[in-house]
């Protein structure tokens, strides 16, 4: 009887203190915080990462996985802790408060408060404070710490000498400088090295040496030296001599040898510049290529847009070339007299928006070439058609040549995007065929051996021997049963696979993923086998192969581990290899009811921090070992959340109307009761149910509707999955989105089947849109940035690429199939501006004129149509901003927005004026009309 007694005060209690928790709206917003930038130290005592509120200031925090000793500090960021763990150095920024009043004093930039440096002494937990650093560096294997100090407008000038002949002065050298003071600390004897005038800087990775860029104007001219300092022996070494100009800074990854980009050039644009080379263990650095060059293509120079880089074996050094530019020539007209124009050529490969969006990138355009440094021969891999990649971080003789010459074209109206795969030799630049039109390659083997593709024709992985040039099958003997496809959800394209992981390098055979395992294929032998045993199969688990860190080139399999995602519960797993001679068994280190992100271990030992969140659990950071037997949570992001009401995820399934096994996720305020009426709001895009462990902090919108919000303040929210069959894209959204929604009701009596909402963006929005002229079933719609009129569409430009939509509608998310000419009846049933007159539902519309995916006429062209009909129709354009809205400010103003609307129509809160009156142009940035309507 106590028993009972207790439980049910118990529940009472409960259901109080949940009845005292406050609701989510946008006041909200600003306080609630981010976790970031989390690292965990080399030899793993130490873990740090970054809270920050929505506006205003964060706090770096550093834990102590082995004394469990929290520390914080207020505004920091940019965190790096040594790798001898002795000390972490970061910034810290002025303050948000700080920053707002200069900006609304306008304060020019180069004026605004600077950062500060914390240098933090983990042993003696001593804290040094530097104003005014523009940015810190430390390098990979060491402790010491440079770091550069703000310098506004050096100007220095020598003292004065009278002239005793004829008692004339003698003019003097006035010095200038574009650069700041460069401090260099070594934390272990404290002392500091000051070198003024520094432009850039740089360590090599085992921080032994420090190159550093000294600039200075006199008399108007520039003036540039190098500098690289032995930091073990205090020994600075000078490349002799001035330059106009040094980009483009390089050492080895071992750091004994250093490349860089100098001219002596006097003009001021198009300098020539040539590629120096520097052994360090000689005294001096060495034109290796310039124009003078007898190997060299007569027309090229070295590019300051490719930046020069090293093999791992410090063999190679690869750099660019670029064609010399014309010498300009004076200009004798007005630019009122010149022209102004695109002119579109049917011969083209890339329209004129792709070409102007492109433009900066073909400005520096240059050619792959490599010098082999011992015989100090040059090779140029690269032309105007062919692009190369090489193999094995720049070791391997052979490199991967790609031309998508002769399809550019056609990427305008087909998918996937083929291109022609070549073999090309470094040492010679000989460039050999290996297969053409392929749409899905994953490139040569390391070594250059094998060239791996996925033909989706016959759904099979396959090979070609680069040297015999005989192909080959990897997965013709694979049970028919293992899922090599991608789930391309009625796409009318050929589907892709699921990737490669890797090689390794006893074997040198390939790791590849199919829908739920993974498979090692051995070259020589010819033997494929599941290196999981097919237990993600049985399991229903997508399994996916993880390094533990990505130095190698090769996989080890004593470095993996796995994710696993089950598709039943949506619970995630960590999975490892357990070795036995030449077998290996998988198994399950660690299950849970969340979904795991940015797992990281620590270089020099077993200590992992990562993530996990779903619904409920905001993505905290969590402690573990290799082997995941415990773990530790180490942060506390948003302890105000237990303040609020926040909402439930349940999954449900039903079977369409065409007979489409479906699923969906239902979220309910954790409050919710039975026997109240609930209002309903639909949101969908495609598929969404293996979302089910995200969690969604409450912030300002993009686009769409937050569940967390949207239960907070009283709703239930659906989410259905959708599945199409190619021409047809608006009946699979009827079918799923009805049927889902009649299961719902089905399940949930209470909510209130008047008082149902649509929400979507971009495909969403277009489905939205389409809904509405196919039923008068929910009472109010919001759809952002839709597509209306799928004819127009057809033809438009996606400007964010500058590609025509053409493969959009015919292979790709619209799934229409065919062209206008083939199938102009697709084309209209599928298009919202052809149904307008059925439309019952008031509609809210966002489309903005700086979208780049989708036009923004679409939405006037909705919205025109809407108003001439006399239907309830808004459109919100913010002015300038994206596809999904990148300014803060339009966030926050869409978010309130959409909530009033949906409020109005489905809660039955009183109208805000710009429902009501709008806002008229002669208003703009004066009313916002977001106060409630009175009446006069």
């Amino acid at each position: 009887m106590k028993r009972l007694l207790f439980a049910f005060c118990f529940l009472i209690f409960s259901q109080t203190l949940v009845a005292q928790k406050n609701r989510l709206d946008h006041n909200a917003y600003d306080g609630w915080k981010s976790l970031k930038n989390e690292q965990i130290s080399d030899f793993g005592k130490y873990s740090v990462y970054e809270i920050t509120p929505h506006r205003g200031d964060g706090f770096l925090y550093l834990y102590n996985n082995s004394s469990n000793i929290l520390d914080s500090f207020p505004r920091g960021k940019n965190a790096l802790i040594s790798h001898n763990e002795d000390v972490l150095t970061f910034l810290i920024d002025p303050g948000y408060d700080t920053i707002k009043t200069l900006k609304l004093e306008k304060v020019k930039k180069d004026k605004m408060v600077k950062d500060s440096l914390g240098i933090l002494f983990l042993e003696k937990d001593s804290l040094v404070k530097i104003p005014n650093v523009l940015s810190f560096k430390i390098p990979e294997n060491e402790s010491v710490i440079a770091y550069q100090v703000f310098s506004d407008s050096i100007i220095e000038e020598k003292p004065k000498r009278k002239c005793k002949l004829f008692n004339r002065k003698k003019k003097e050298k006035q010095i200038e400088s574009k650069g700041n003071r460069l401090v260099i600390l070594d934390p272990n004897t404290f002392l500091e090295t000051e070198i003024k005038y520094v432009t850039d800087y740089g360590f090599n990775k085992p921080g032994s040496l420090l190159y550093y860029v000294v600039q200075k104007t006199i008399n108007k001219k520039d003036s540039f030296q190098l500098f690289v300092l032995d930091l073990e022996n205090n020994k600075t070494l000078e490349v002799q001599g001035n330059f106009s100009s040094i980009k483009q800074l390089n050492f080895s990854k071992k750091g004994s040898q250093f490349a860089f980009m100098a001219s002596n050039d006097t003009v001021k644009e198009n300098k020539s510049h040539s590629l120096y080379y520097w052994d360090l263990s000689k005294s001096t650095s060495n034109i290796i290529v310039d124009t003078n060059r007898s190997d060299i293509t007569s027309g090229l120079r070295p590019s300051i847009h490719q930046k020069p880089y090293f093999s791992l074996d410090g063999k190679k050094l690869y750099f660019g070339l670029e064609e010399t530019p014309p010498d300009s020539k004076e200009d004798s007209l007005l630019e009122d007299e010149k022209a102004k124009l695109d002119l579109w050529h049917y011969e083209d490969h890339r329209l004129q928006p792709q070409q102007l969006k492109e433009l900066k990138s073909d400005e520096k355009e240059n050619y792959l070439s490599v010098i082999h440094l011992k015989e100090n021969e040059l090779v140029t891999l690269e032309d105007d058609t062919l692009k190369v990649r090489v193999l094995d971080q720049g070791n391997s003789e052979i490199a991967l040549g790609v031309s998508r010459e002769r399809y550019q074209g056609s990427y305008n109206w087909s998918f996937p995007w083929p291109s022609d795969y070549y073999k090309v030799n470094i040492s010679t630049g000989e460039v050999n065929l290996i297969k053409e039109e392929v749409g899905y390659a994953f490139g040569l083997s390391p070594n250059g051996s094998h060239f791996i593709y996925f033909d989706p024709t016959e759904i099979q992985y396959k090979f070609i021997n680069t040297q015999s040039g005989v192909s080959g099958c990897i997965t013709c003997d694979l049970d028919s049963t293992a899922n090599l496809q991608r789930d391309i959800n009625g796409m009318p394209h050929e589907a892709g696979t699921f990737g490669i992981a890797g090689y390794t390098k006893s074997k040198g055979s390939l790791l590849f993923h199919s829908e739920f395992d993974v498979w090692e294929f051995d070259f020589e032998t010819q033997r494929l086998s599941s290196l999981t045993n097919q237990k993600g199969k049985q399991m229903n688990t997508e399994l996916r192969l993880r390094r533990w860190d990505y130095d190698s080139t090769y996989i080890d399999l004593k470095n993996v581990y796995l994710i696993g995602f089950n598709k039943d519960n949506k619970n995630e797993s960590i999975y490892g290899f357990q070795l036995h001679g030449n077998h290996s068994h998988l198994a399950k280190l660690n299950e849970t009811q969340h979904k795991i992100t940015s797992v990281k271990k620590a270089k020099e030992n077993t200590e992992v921090i990562y993530r996990k969140m779903n619904v409920k659990d905001y993505p905290d950071l969590y402690l573990t070992t290799t082997s995941f037997e415990d773990e530790r949570k180490i942060s506390n992001t948003n302890p105000q959340q237990s303040e609020y009401i926040w909402p439930t995820v349940e999954k449900i399934e039903w079977t369409s109307y065409d007979g489409k096994e479906l699923e969906g996720l239902i979220y309910k305020p954790e409050d919710f009761d039975s026997t109240k009426s609930y209002p309903m709001m639909v949101y969908f895009y495609e598929l969404y149910n293996d979302r089910y462990n995200y969690h969604y902090i409450p912030k300002p919108t993009a686009s769409i509707i937050y569940p967390t919000e949207y239960t907070s303040a009283g709703y239930i929210v659906f989410i259905p999955d959708i599945r199409y069959d190619p021409g047809y894209p608006a009946r699979g959204a009827y079918d799923c989105i009805m049927s889902g929604t009649d299961e719902v009701l089905k399940k949930y009596p209470n909510i209130d089947s008047t008082r149902m909402g649509l929400q979507g963006q971009s495909w969403g929005g277009y489905q939205t849109a389409q809904l509405v002229t196919m039923t008068d079933r929910y009472k109010a719609a919001m759809a952002g940035a839709p597509v209306s009129n799928m004819f127009s569409a057809y033809g438009g430009i996606r400007w964010g690429s500058g590609l025509n939509r053409q493969f959009q509608y015919e292979k790709t998310q619209s799934r229409i199939g065919k062209t206008i000419w083939e199938a102009p009846e697709l084309y209209i049933e599928n298009s919202p501006i052809f149904h307008i007159p059925e439309i019952e539902t008031p509609l809210l519309i966002m489309h903005n004129d700086g979208d780049g995916a989708v036009p923004w006429y679409q939405g006037i062209e909705m919205f025109v149509g809407m108003k001439r009909l006399g239907k309830p129709v808004w459109m919100l354009n913010y002015n300038g901003d994206q596809h999904n809205l990148m300014q803060n400010a339009n966030r926050v103003d869409l978010s309130i927005r959409m909530r009033q609307f949906f409020d109005y129509y489905l809660l039955n809160e009183p109208a805000p004026k710009w429902l009501v009156e709008g806002i008229p142009a002669i208003d703009k940035g004066e009313n916002y009309g977001l106060e409630e309507y009175e009446e006069d």
